[in-house]
C-alpha cells in the first residue's frame, strides 16, 4: 500500500515533514494489518513470511509468533476489534478500546451498539446489529470505509471512525470470526478542516489581489482621462501621492509633489492643516483663472490621524458658466422689471386722482407688485380716486377678477373710492357667468367717463385754472 500524499502544499515546511511521516507510518501499520488480516483469513501457517516462504524454524516459535503478533496489533494506531462467529467482540487492542471501551462478556449481542455507543452519522440513531461492520462481514460482505459515530461515557465528546472488517476462515474454510479495523477520523478531519482553511484564505488572497487589482485599474482610468488630482499625505504633511491629469492645468507634472512638504508647495494652508487635524474639508478656490475644487479627507488608525486623502477636480469651464449664466438671470431680471414698470404705470392725471391701466393677464404675483405700487401711490399722493382700467385685459378669469377686487377693497381701505373702467362685452359677460358681485364697485364705461367722475367730485376749487379746463368743453377748431 503506498503511502498518501498531502492534497495541497503546506506553508511551513516542519509541518510538512511531519505530516509526511505520520502518513508513513501509518501506512507502514496498515500494510502489517492487512498482512495479517491475509494471514488470519487464508489460515496460512505461522511459520511462513507474507511472501508464502518458511522461516527458519530455529529463529521462533507459536509461542513466541503469537506474543508477537498480540504486540504488533496491540501497538497499531488504527483500533482493532477481532469478534466471534456471532459478532461478539472478543479482542479490542488499545486504540479500539480508546474508542469502544472494554468489552464485557456480559453485553448481548443486541445490545452491542448501545454498550459501546456506536451511531450513524447523525449522533443519534444506534447502528443495529445486522448493519455493523463485523456482522455485514460474517455475512460474507467486504466492508470498507464504513463511517461511523461513537461516543460512551470514556468519549463522551464523541468522535468519527471509519471502519473496514473481513471475515475469519479456519483451514477448512469455516467462518471462524470477523476482524474490524478502525481508524480515527478525527486527525483527518482536523487536517481536513486545516486544509479547507488554508484553501479559503488562499481564496480570500486572490479576490483580494484581484480586487485591489480591478481598483487600481478603475482609479489609473479615471486619473488619465479626468481633469482631477488625487493626493495623499502622511502625518508628517509629505506628499506620498500625486497623480493625475489635472496636474497639466495647475502647471505640474504628475508626481511631481511626491517627497514635498505641503508647507514648501503651499505655505500655511488652512485647509490642509484642518485636515491634518482630523477635519474633513470641502472648498473652491481660484488662480491665474483657473478654478478648483477640492476635497480632504483624513485617515485615523488607532485613534490617530495617519495621512490624508484628497481629489481636486479642475471646474474652471464650469465656474465660467455658472457667471455667465449669473449675468444672463440679472439681465433678464431687470427686463422684466422694466417690462412690469411699463405694463403696470401708475399715473396721477389729476390732483388725488390716480390711473392704473391694466393690460394682459393679471396673475397673483403681478397682482401683488400692483397693489403694493397702488397703494404706496395712494398713500403718497393723498389720492381720492384710483382708476383701474382694464381696456386693454381681454379675459378675465376667477383668480383675475378677485386680485382686481382685492385691488380695490385695499384702495377703500386707505380712504380712497376705486373706479373700475373699460370693460369689454366678453369680460362682463364673463364676470356675470363667475357671479362676481361687482355692486359695491363703480364701474364706468370708459377711461375718460372715470377721469370725469372723479375730476366732478372733488370739491370745488374755483381758482384752479386745471379744473376750469377739465370742466370746460373742448373747443371746435376751424
Amino acid at each position: 500500500m503506498r503511502p498518501r500524499t498531502l492534497p495541497c502544499r503546506p506553508e511551513r515546511g516542519e509541518e510538512h515533514v511531519s505530516l509526511i511521516a505520520y502518513e508513513q507510518e501509518c501506512a507502514v501499520l496498515r500494510a502489517r494489518v492487512a498482512e495479517l488480516e491475509a494471514r488470519l483469513a487464508s489460515g496460512a501457517p505461522t511459520g511462513t513470511n507474507g511472501n508464502g516462504r518458511r522461516r527458519e524454524p530455529a529463529a521462533s516459535s507459536p509461542d513466541s509468533e503469537a506474543r508477537l503478533l498480540r504486540a504488533a496489533i496491540q501497538s497499531l494506531a488504527d483500533g482493532v476489534v477481532i469478534c466471534d462467529h456471532e459478532g461478539r467482540p472478543l479482542y479490542l487492542n488499545v486504540a479500539a478500546t480508546l474508542i469502544f471501551g472494554e468489552p464485557s462478556s456480559e453485553v448481548a449481542v443486541e445490545d452491542i451498539s448501545r454498550r459501546h455507543g456506536i451511531f450513524y452519522l447523525d449522533g443519534v440513531n444506534h447502528v443495529p446489529l445486522e448493519e455493523l461492520p463485523a456482522n455485514r462481514a460474517l455475512r460474507g460482505e467486504a466492508v470498507d470505509g464504513v463511517e461511523l459515530f461513537v461516543r460512551s461515557e470514556a468519549l463522551p465528546a464523541g468522535k468519527h471512525v471509519e471502519c473496514s472488517a473481513r471475515v475469519i476462515r479456519d483451514a477448512e474454510g469455516k467462518v471462524f470470526g470477523a476482524v474490524v479495523v478502525c481508524r480515527d477520523l478525527g486527525e483527518r478531519r482536523r487536517y481536513e478542516a486545516e486544509r479547507e482553511r488554508r484553501l479559503r484564505a488562499e481564496q480570500e488572497r486572490l479576490a483580494a489581489e484581484q480586487e485591489r487589482g480591478r481598483m487600481a485599474r478603475i482609479l489609473k482610468c479615471l486619473l488619465d482621462h479626468l481633469d482631477i488630482v488625487v493626493w495623499e499625505m502622511d502625518a508628517q504633511s509629505t506628499f506620498t501621492f500625486h497623480d493625475g491629469r489635472g496636474a497639466e492645468s495647475a502647471g505640474l507634472s504628475r508626481g511631481a509633489l511626491v517627497g514635498k512638504k505641503s508647507r514648501e508647495v503651499y505655505g500655511d494652508d488652512a485647509f490642509l492643516s484642518r485636515a491634518l487635524a482630523g477635519v474633513a474639508g470641502h472648498e473652491r478656490s481660484c488662480s491665474h483663472g483657473v478654478c478648483w475644487e477640492h476635497w480632504a479627507i483624513p485617515v485615523t488608525s488607532d485613534g490617530m490621524v495617519s495621512g490624508v486623502i484628497g481629489m481636486s477636480l479642475n471646474v474652471t469651464e464650469a465656474h465660467q458658466a455658472k457667471l455667465e449664466l449669473e449675468a444672463k438671470l440679472a439681465v433678464i431680471q431687470r427686463q422684466q422689471e422694466v417690462i412690469f414698470n411699463l405694463e403696470t404705470p401708475v399715473i396721477q392725471v389729476w390732483d388725488h386722482v390716480l390711473t392704473l391701466p391694466m393690460v394682459g393677464v393679471v396673475d397673483s404675483k403681478r397682482a401683488a407688485r400692483v397693489t403694493d405700487d397702488l397703494l404706496a401711490q395712494v398713500s403718497r399722493t393723498q389720492a381720492r380716486f384710483a382708476i383701474l382700467d382694464l381696456t386693454g385685459v381681454d379675459v378675465v378669469d376667477t383668480a383675475t377678477a378677485g386680485h382686481m377686487l382685492n385691488i380695490i377693497s385695499a384702495v377703500r381701505l386707505l380712504g380712497a373710492e376705486g373706479i373700475i373702467t373699460g370693460i369689454r362685452p366678453n369680460v362682463a359677460q364673463t364676470m356675470v357667468s363667475l357671479g362676481l358681485d361687482l355692486s359695491q364697485v363703480r364701474t364706468l364705461a370708459t377711461l375718460r367717463d372715470g377721469l370725469s367722475f372723479a375730476i366732478r367730485s372733488l370739491p370745488e376749487d374755483r381758482g384752479s385754472p386745471r379744473r376750469a379746463a377739465a370742466l370746460s368743453p373742448p373747443r371746435r377748431h376751424t
